[in-house]
């Protein structure tokens, strides 16, 4: 004969426990970059082999074009630089005006 149970407000069963399916995750930059590095030179091989002769001429300009786009780069820093410059000048002129006012 069992035991006479008390009334609970949680229900409790030792039967069935909730199991989890834990599985860790870890990030590894160094291996995340030398899996897009591999994936890069796989696609490089690939074109090279698609383009024959034609390679060095297509490698002429890609390089052409980066060079082009790191000469935009500089003149739109250049510019920034120019502006943030002109921009103090002015916030320093105007403070000089309105301190003489004051």
């Amino acid at each position: 004969m069992k035991p006479p149970r008390i009334p609970s407000i949680f229900k409790l069963s030792n039967n069935s426990y909730k199991r989890f399916e834990y599985k860790p995750r870890t990030y590894d930059e160094e291996k995340e970059k030398l899996e897009n590095r591999r994936i890069a030179i796989e696609r490089e091989l690939e074109r090279e082999k698609r383009l024959g002769e034609n390679y060095e001429s297509h490698l002429r300009e890609r390089i052409s074009d980066s060079w082009s786009q790191r000469e935009t780069r500089r003149q739109k820093k250049a510019s920034s630089q120019r502006l943030l410059l002109i921009l103090a000048i002015l916030v320093l002129v105007i403070y000089a005006i309105y301190s003489k006012i004051a």
